[in-house]
């Protein structure tokens, strides 16, 4: 059988070209959003930010502090890390090494960035402490996109169909959750947590189908 009668190379490559369109789609968005909040406020972030600060209450401010905790960079690469020890004691060291990989492209994609634009933070709700680092891109949006879609993506291939999207729907709800936490504690703008899903989606696209080709013989 030839390869193009192979049906594992027909879905690696429908992959591919999935994973190329979403990531040009999102470097695009990407550009457009840098160019934005170089020259100007973007419109819709205030209004966003006054949307969801509207929904306040003690229970879902306590709510999201919990939820923000779990984008924070201590867990996330605490998770990372003890996954590909894991990994790495049941020999699957290639899952194990990219896990590592795709976080530490993550916080070196985080760190560039926020360096480049150095936006400053907006002014935070609820008394929340503004951490140091600059505003654009969101950090918890990046990583933890990053960490839990990597996380879920290789523990849905072990898992029948209905828990592997009961997985991979858990992962996206979570990874929504934290990026929302950070607009309702006033830690960032809307636009940036958008970006911070946006690199993530950029980076793991690349990611995913270099490993394709390494893995696919």
């Amino acid at each position: 059988m030839g390869q193009a009668d192979n049906p594992r190379a027909t879905v690696n490559r429908r992959f591919e070209w999935i994973a190329v369109i979403a990531s040009a789609i999102a470097l695009l968005c990407l550009v457009w959003l840098a160019v934005k909040v170089t020259g100007e406020n973007v419109l819709f972030d205030e209004k966003l930010r006054a949307a969801i600060h509207s929904w306040a209450s003690p229970g879902l401010t306590r709510f999201f502090r919990l939820v923000t905790l779990l984008g924070s960079q201590a867990v996330v690469i605490g998770l990372t890390v003890c996954a590909a020890l894991v990994l790495f004691l049941r020999g699957r060291k290639d899952r194990a090494w990219l896990i590592l990989i795709v976080l530490a492209g993550a916080e070196l994609l985080e760190f560039i960035l926020k360096a480049q634009f150095q936006r400053q933070r907006p002014m935070p709700f609820f008394g929340t402490v503004l951490p140091a680092s600059y505003s654009f891109p969101s950090g918890h949006a990046l990583l933890s996109s990053c960490c839990y879609g990597t996380l879920a993506a290789l523990a849905a291939t072990h898992l029948p169909g209905p828990f592997r999207w009961l997985v991979l729907i858990a992962a996206a709800a979570l990874v929504q959750l934290i990026g929302i936490s950070r607009v309702y504690l006033g830690v960032h703008y809307p636009s940036d947590v958008i970006a911070g899903y946006l690199v993530a989606t950029v980076w793991l696209a690349g990611v995913a189908i270099l490993y394709r080709w390494i893995m696919t013989p």
